[in-house]
């Protein structure tokens, strides 16, 4: 049959063998393996499963048929096609995996080969070789020199010079004998002969095969000149090597797995396997050496098993639908053994692991047998017999003998007796003094039953017994004694060998109150200890011949229920409680304490407990379990794939006389072994796998660059995990060296999450504790880019410019106060040049010669023409009243003091007739402009003042507007003396007007004029 049909059988068979083999009994072996599972449920991208390697950073890669995946042990990383990327893995299906020199992956898939950059994290994907499509690649190898050797369906073997990227192709030539014998090299069927220059090749129609490398030429059936026996044209699978000198294939043709001392060149040993179900265990398609160098193996037959190469002795082991510890599924193309002793299985549904070093419990489903076991209460109680067979009780009153080596069970049913109803601890079985019989305690009533008659027989009670007792509720015995308790006011001892009864009152005052005790036993002193339902412990006293009560039990256990208690070495006492934890008693110093959750127990629903051989303290609560060791303060727990969804039952837990510890599980008996539990688990790094952002995620790689973040990139995670599958979880602990001040602790949390990290340089530590062992640290640099207002170039700049800003308010107050120190100077010389202004305003007209000359106007007009020189009077008392009124004022408008520069230019030109021309065009929009008070009067009067005004030379001056500026311009004819002028009239009006608006009057002065602008305000 070929490679294809196959694995199309594979493909299309296994679901039908998935069922039938749920059904199939297995071979009962001393210690089965348990398998647990890692699936699509936990993040695995596909459950079919062909290929695992383990890379020299950590991790696990992992090929499916649907994409590649690396697992740190907690986190997946996927890897799948993309068309949209050209650097995207090629194909889905990943057939094979290997890993080169410089740490770089290489796949063989069913369309060709790709490449995976650690460095970059991309793929360089290989679909032909020129001519030559490769089409679906099994087996790829990266041999110790650097060569990529692969196989592909029926076109044999090439090799890939990674330097050059030159190609070789190494086929079957039908002239040629020293060619590969067939091109039809099966899965699992390309290894590198590690202490020679060679590959061994199987193929299925040609026979084993080795490659010379050096010379180039192969050494099959066609060419074996040393008569070599294991080259024959066989068809071939399955290749593994053990060590460094012994090859194993399986010989499909002979139906054998063969044994080949590459030394001495002979074959060892052949094994030929016997499969329970009937079906042949050939062809192989699977054949793995773990570091014990035991076999595993798979065939294409769906048979398993494993083998022990030193014995030559096979184990066949299956997948069972019912029960979720064994395989995932009935064939495996890939196995991966670590160096803690777990064997990883690459299964057609998941990943199996398990680790026979390590087991420490024995699962035994009597529901198999017996399966009303699994619809009742389960079993309570337990006897171990001489002949290592086992005693079971039923909560149904069936007594059961299960013989754990080969499974056998009986089952004898008891009768149902009125009244005997179910309570938790009964049925229980107590061993009586002769070997072949035992006692069974009921609510109502003690039966004995004898082994050899296999029959039960009522124990006589006294008459009175239940005077004071309502039932019962557990019964101890102590040499010739036996003690019974229950809801009673009395406790009771039946002496075996007499057949007497005694009644013992309880330590609790005279009343006849009674009381539920909840359990009894021994402690390690062989007195009789009861825990007495809302009073606490009390104990027998063989001296007084009394039960002595001890102190109180603590207020928050006295009204839950309490299951039965342990004695440790330290004679402690060890009670269950449920929904409160493990009470601890000290009768020593007579004190308690509670183990709770908040300790480290798995659950505060405690229902058994049992104090084993070295020190610790199991605790059971339904299928979860707490180890704990008092001396160290410590606790381990552990969980069980069991009635995971069932809780109708109680544990109870028992002693084996090997030191084992028989724990039930409704329809389950657990065997644990605290001896192996003892070991300490391999040290292990963490392997920090990912930093996962919110729109993307980072693989990170042993030995990473620092990882550079920008400043919106500031909130992430980080995974991390160790890939060892331990019984006991791992505690993490990291911190984030610049921003944590202390390790965190995650317990079994496996991310760590961060948000709003300011910007900086950072180191990411984390390392794990199991037991009393600590892993090294593992460390990751992050930088995160600060954000530009968080930078020192920032901040300087920052303060440069406060400083800088700081600067020019000084200066600007100190400039600012000065200037308001020159205004104020400049303020009282303006008021000062102001009030000079109106007072010379006023001097000059009232000084003599205005008067005169006004006088003398007037007279003239009082004899020629008294009519104007009314007129004349009337003006210059305007002029008066206006210069008085307007002392005061700062500033008038423009048509104000146009109308009192009119009056003025009236008497002017009654005064010097035609000698004075005086012309005025104004904008009227400029009329309520502001101006200061006797502007345009002293500045005609200035004027006239400085100039010849005669008949033939009058004085022309022209008072006009432009824009915002008023204009008074005269001809220039200066005087050659000036009588009356103090030089001062035009620089005080410059000073008012600098200080009135900050516009300066200006004046400009030509060879044939004089120009006074003045700022209309």
């Amino acid at each position: 049959m070929s490679l294809k049909a196959h694995v199309g059988w594979l493909v299309a068979g296994c679901w039908f063998y998935f069922g039938l083999l749920g059904s199939l009994s297995a071979q009962t072996v001393n210690l089965p393996l348990e398998f647990q599972h890692i699936q699509e449920a936990q993040g695995l991208s596909y459950n079919m499963v062909n290929c695992l390697l383990q890379d020299r950073d950590g991790y696990l890669w992992i090929g499916t048929y649907s994409g590649l995946n690396r697992f740190d042990g907690s986190h997946f990383t996927v890897f799948k096609a993309d068309r949209e990327r050209a650097t995207s893995l090629g194909n889905n299906i990943v057939q094979d995996l290997c890993e080169d020199k410089e740490g770089n992956l290489w796949l063989a898939t069913d369309d060709g080969i790709s490449q995976y950059s650690r460095r970059t994290g991309q793929f360089r994907n290989i679909r032909s070789t020129g001519a030559q499509v490769l089409g679906q690649c099994l087996n790829i190898l990266c041999d110790r020199t650097g060569q990529i050797w692969f196989s592909t369906a029926r076109t044999g073997l090439f090799r890939l010079d990674p330097k050059t990227n030159k190609f070789t192709h190494l086929s079957h030539q039908s002239a040629q004998v020293a060619s590969l014998s067939n091109n039809d090299i099966t899965k699992n069927g390309v290894l590198e002969d590690l202490t020679h220059n060679g590959l061994w090749i199987t193929t299925e129609e040609g026979g084993l095969n080795y490659l010379n490398i050096t010379s180039g030429e192969f050494v099959n059936y066609r060419n074996n000149p040393n008569q070599l026996p294991v080259f024959q044209k066989h068809n071939t699978s399955a290749l593994a090597i053990d060590g460094a000198d012994r090859l194993i294939f399986s010989d499909n043709t002979d139906q054998r797995i063969l044994f080949y001392d590459l030394t001495k060149k002979t074959v060892t040993n052949s094994l030929a396997l016997t499969s329970q179900t009937g079906r042949s265990a050939f062809p192989m398609g699977t054949i793995v050496v773990d570091h014990r160098h035991k076999l595993w193996t798979s065939s294409w037959t769906y048979t398993m098993f494993t083998i022990d190469t030193e014995r030559y002795q096979a184990q066949e082991f299956f997948h069972d639908v019912a029960n979720k510890t064994s395989i995932a599924g009935d064939f495996f193309w890939t196995a991966w053994s670590q160096k803690d002793g777990t064997i990883w299985l690459g299964t057609v549904n998941g990943i199996s692991y398990t680790n026979p070093e390590k087991t420490f419990y024995q699962i035994h489903n009597l529901a198999k047998k017996h399966p009303a076991l699994a619809n009742g209460w389960g079993l309570t109680s337990f006897l171990e017999d001489d002949n290592e067979s086992w005693w079971l009780l039923s909560a149904d009153n069936e007594l059961l003998n299960y013989e754990p080596t080969s499974g056998q069970l009986a089952i004898h049913k008891m009768d149902s007796a009125p009244r005997d109803d179910y309570r938790f601890g009964l049925p229980q079985l107590v061993a009586g003094l002769n070997q072949d019989e035992f006692f069974i305690c009921r609510t109502r009533s003690v039966v004995v039953f004898n082994k050899r008659s296999k029959r039960f027989s009522p124990l006589a009670l006294p008459p009175t017994i239940f005077s004071h007792a309502d039932d019962f509720r557990t019964m101890v015995r102590q040499g010739d004694l036996l003690w019974l308790f229950g809801a009673s006011d009395a406790i009771f001892s039946y002496h075996m060998p007499s057949g007497r009864w005694r009644t013992y009152g309880l330590p609790f005052g005279t009343e006849k109150v009674k009381h539920d005790v909840w359990s009894a036993g021994l402690d390690r002193k062989g007195r009789v200890w009861a825990d007495v339902a809302d009073k606490g412990f009390i104990w027998f006293s063989t001296n007084e011949q009394r039960f002595m009560s001890g102190p109180p039990q603590p207020a928050a256990t006295a009204y839950s229920d309490h299951f039965a208690f342990t004695t440790d070495k330290q004679n402690r006492l060890w009670t269950p409680v449920s929904g409160k934890g493990l009470v601890e008693f000290d009768p020593q110093h007579n004190t308690y304490r509670t183990w709770t959750e908040q300790d480290g127990l798995y659950s505060n629903e405690c229902k058994a407990a049992y104090a084993d051989s070295y020190g610790q303290i199991w605790m059971a609560a339904f299928n979860k379990f707490s180890i704990i060791n008092p001396a160290r303060k410590s606790v381990q727990n552990i969980s069980l794939q069991l009635n995971e969804s069932n809780i109708g039952y109680v544990n109870y837990m028992f002693p084996l006389r090997n030191g084992n510890i028989l724990t039930t599980l409704k329809n389950y008996v657990v065997e644990f072994m605290p001896r192996r539990v003892q070991s300490q688990p391999t040290p292990a790094n963490v392997l920090i796998s990912s930093l996962l952002l919110p729109d993307t995620s980072i693989v990170i790689h042993a030995n990473s660059p620092t990882l550079h973040l920008d400043v919106f990139r500031n909130n992430f995670s980080i995974n991390y995990s160790i890939l060892n599958r331990g019984y006991q979880p791992y505690t993490y602990l990291y911190t984030l060296q610049g921003y944590d001040d202390h390790w965190v602790r995650a317990d079994a949390h496996t991310v760590a999450n961060y948000t709003k990290i300011p910007g900086g340089d950072y180191l990411f530590r984390v390392k794990a504790v199991v037991g009393e062992t600590e892993t090294l640290e593992t460390t990751l640099p992050i930088h995160v880019d600060t954000a530009f207002y968080n930078t020192r170039l920032f901040r300087i700049a920052l303060l440069s410019l406060f400083l800088a800003l700081l600067y020019w308010f000084y200066r600007y107050r100190v400039r600012e106060t000065a200037r308001l120190h020159h205004f104020q100077i400049q303020t009282t010389r303006l008021e000062r040049d102001k009030a000079q202004i109106q007072y010379q305003n006023l001097i000059n007209h009232l000084n003599p010669h205005f008067l005169f000359n006004s006088l003398t106007s007037l007279n003239s007009l009082i004899i020629t023409k008294p009519k104007e020189a009314s007129v004349f009077l009337r003006k210059l008392s305007v002029i008066y009243r206006y210069i008085l009124q307007n002392k005061d004022k700062e500033l008038v408008s423009l048509q104000d003091e146009l109308a009192f520069a009119q009056n003025y230019i009236d008497l002017q030109k009654a005064r010097f007739g035609d000698d004075l021309q005086i012309s005025i065009s104004i904008d009227p929009a400029c009329l309520t402009r502001l101006i200061v008070p006797v502007t345009i009067q002293n500045l005609i009067e200035n004027a006239i003042k400085h100039n010849i005004l005669d008949e033939e030379t009058p004085l022309h001056i022209q008072i006009y507007t432009e824009e915002d500026t008023l204009f008074v311009m005269n001809s220039l004819q200066k005087k050659d003396f000036v009588e009356t002028s103090n030089k001062q009239g035009l620089a005080s009006l410059k000073s008012l007007y600098g200080y009135l608006s900050g516009r300066e009057l200006s004046v400009v002065e030509t060879t044939t004029h004089f120009l006074v602008a003045v700022p209309l305000l």
